[in-house]
């Protein structure tokens, strides 16, 4: 392949974007893949992070991106690009910022008019860069022709920086750290490990970084992680569900954060949707379902197809707290303290629960705030947990949610039973004493019990004991809810509205 590095593709304030283009031999035209990143498109992979199991390894693989030598023998040209800010493009740092994408949008003209395309380009790569490719398409540069987005976030505030309200400092420092500071180009521009505690509310800083969903017209592969309960997940499903386009197609998958994207399944699936808009093959998406999913049984995952996500056979049920236990019957008035557990009984026959989740919260409380963490585990029938498989292959819960009591307001238009919204523009104390209902959204989960299994819901108090970089453990952030109290049934039934999948 012919490769061009450090190519200076000017925007339209006439500061440079850096890119380097892979490309097959002779004069093409070829269709285009895009990526662009704060992480450094000359960064060999092995040289800062171990390999995965699936990932190539190859003198040009940068993290997270498109293997060239996969992709350009089959006829595509790879453009990477470092962030403004970082690596060699000079210029301001405004991570993901209105400029940022902006400059996404430059590069991808750019690249539709050079002698060597087609005029036809796309977006592809985990994580930050699918987050760019969503943001990139809400702007709709004319030549934008396709998007995958492969575990990627589209609500700045619900999904990457304060998930139910809860501030993400312990993925924020982490990451900033080890992705941010090395690649920087100077002290310019914000660091968000200053400036996101400034910003507890949903304000003008989230809304300029979070994606209108509402103008994302292009055909989508969107693709997210059952295990990427701190980031990814919600988004790749919110946007999924809410694009404006015509052509999109939802994945749900398991494995680790990056494993799949490279796995032989993965890569003939985006070679397919590329091929179909990128290469105009009109019939390369015959036969593939709008949804697919590994649905989890224990340890092991079965593929589904589906029209629709939640599934339309969904059916919705309320699964009652009782003092310590889940069951389908309403209890009898009571209250336990916060925190605690409850389990079902053994499951008689299989249940699968596939879908998202919301929990209806009586509790009450001597103070004016605190944070409710809810978990989902899955218990075999030797009490033992089954984990899911988390971003770097460790154990986390099947499912996680979040909410701060003084968030607690819901937005009835953007509210459904199953996903409350909240819109986390101002804080409402909490009364204190008084039973108060809290609506937590869970995001979405595949749990199927054996049976003799159960299903347990945690509601702890923090979360440093799981991987730190899930960790919402801001000393000045956080509120613990140790000793608040759980109300349970008669008028204050506390439950699970879960979604139970017919057999």
């Amino acid at each position: 392949m012919q490769i061009d590095r450090d190519v200076a593709v000017p925007t339209r304030d006439g500061s440079a974007v850096v890119v380097d283009v892979f490309r097959p031999d002779g004069d093409g035209p070829f269709p285009v893949i895009t990526s662009i990143s704060p992480y450094g498109k000359d960064v060999h992979w092995p040289d800062r992070f171990p390999l995965y199991d699936r990932v190539p390894n190859n003198e040009h693989m940068v993290w997270e991106t498109p293997d060239p030598e996969w992709w350009v023998p089959r006829g595509y040209a790879l453009l990477r690009a470092d962030t403004r800010g970082t690596g060699k493009s000079p210029g301001r740092l405004d991570l993901y910022g209105p400029q940022d994408a902006e400059d996404y949008y430059d590069v991808i003209e750019w690249a539709a008019v050079q002698p060597w395309s087609t005029g036809r380009v796309g977006t592809s790569g985990i994580s930050w860069l699918a987050m760019m490719g969503w943001r990139v398409a809400a702007l709709q540069p004319p030549h934008l022709a396709a998007v995958v987005a492969w575990e990627g976030c589209t609500d700045f505030y619900r999904e990457t920086t304060y998930q139910g309200g809860l501030y993400a400092n312990g993925f924020i420092d982490f990451w900033w750290g080890l992705q941010i500071e090395p690649q920087r180009t100077g002290t310019d521009g914000d660091d968000w490990r200053e400036e996101l505690p400034r910003h507890p509310l949903v304000d003008d800083y989230h809304r300029v970084r979070t994606t209108d969903l509402d103008r994302v017209t292009v055909p989508v592969l969107s693709a997210g992680n059952w295990g990427a309960l701190h980031l990814h997940l919600r988004g790749n499903v919110e946007g999924w569900r809410r694009a404006a386009s015509q052509d999109k197609w939802l994945v749900l998958h398991s494995g680790t954060h990056i494993d799949p994207y490279y796995a032989d399944w993965a890569l003939e699936l985006q070679l397919r949707f590329l091929d179909r808009f990128l290469k105009d093959q009109p019939d390369r998406m015959d036969g593939v379902p709008p949804v697919q999913m590994m649905v989890r049984h224990g340890r092991e995952v079965a593929w589904r197809e589906a029209p629709d996500f939640p599934l339309p056979q969904t059916q919705w049920r309320e699964l009652y707290l009782h003092s310590s236990t889940l069951d389908w019957d309403r209890p009898a008035p009571a209250s336990v303290g916060y925190p605690a557990s409850f389990e079902t009984a053994p499951a008689d026959e299989p249940l699968e629960l596939t879908g998202p989740v919301a929990l209806r919260l009586w509790l009450s409380a001597d103070t004016d705030d605190l944070d409710v963490l809810a978990r989902l585990q899955h218990v075999d029938a030797d009490g033992n947990v089954i984990p899911g498989i988390g971003p770097q292959g460790g154990p986390v819960p099947m499912a996680i949610g979040w909410l701060r009591a003084a968030h607690r307001e819901t937005d009835p238009e953007l509210s459904e039973p199953h996903r409350p919204w909240h819109p986390h523009d101002r804080d409402v104390p909490l009364p204190h004493g008084e039973p108060t209902l809290l609506e937590v959204e869970i995001w979405p989960t595949s749990i199927t019990l054996a049976p003799g299994e159960r299903l347990r819901l945690e509601l702890v108090s923090g979360d440093d004991d799981l991987a730190p970089l899930i960790a919402h453990t801001h000393p000045e952030l956080h509120r613990p809810a140790d000793g608040a109290t759980i109300h349970v049934g008669g008028e204050h039934a506390s439950h699970l509205l879960v979604p139970v999948v017919p057999r």
